[in-house]
């Protein structure tokens, strides 16, 4: 297949996946049902290689009431079994863009929409190990939407989450 006609279809099939993740999120709020709003995903950790570096990711929501550009992140901090990451290990991937977390108060024009799960890449030296695993994270965001200055809302998240397994050879 052609290399330019392979990339269109993987851009296609990211968008759709992109529109059917917002569509769920959509029904589920206008079923009255709730959407979680936790910063930490219930959805299963999974290791993974981002431009040839090992580590491991996991899904996480924007807390606030509306969309955000990614400058209102003021803080971003995760433990995994106790273990402090350093913000440095860390990307954040949005709509399949990757964003170092020193580089978010920079960028005013890159919006989080609040039915948008992201991944949070954590760079680590080895695959976490199967199983479960304790995921304390905080995302500390400033709302432009406050006319009475700069107040910093804390959403903290506290959950237990299994490592996904990758399918066996030959199961996909």
């Amino acid at each position: 297949m052609d290399p330019e006609i392979r990339a269109s279809n993987s851009a296609d099939l990211s968008a759709s996946r992109v529109l059917a993740h917002r569509t769920a999120r959509l029904e589920q709020l206008l079923a009255h049902e709730g959407i979680d709003r936790s910063f930490i995903a219930n959805e299963p950790l999974r290791n993974a290689q981002r431009n040839g570096v090992t580590g491991f990711e996991l899904g996480v929501n924007l807390t606030s009431y509306r969309a955000l550009p990614l400058s209102c992140l003021a803080e971003i901090k995760l433990a995994v079994d106790d273990e402090p990451i350093d913000t440095s290990r860390m990307l954040l991937v949005l709509q399949g863009n990757e964003y170092r977390i020193a580089d978010l108060p920079r960028l005013s024009r890159v919006w989080w929409f609040v039915l948008d799960t992201a991944t949070l890449f954590v760079a680590r030296a080895e695959p976490l190990k199967p199983g479960e695993h304790d995921i304390d994270g905080t995302l500390v965001t400033v709302e432009p939407y406050m006319t009475a200055g700069r107040f910093p809302f804390y959403s903290f998240s506290k959950r237990r989450l299994a490592l996904e397994l990758p399918l066996a050879e030959g199961a996909r």
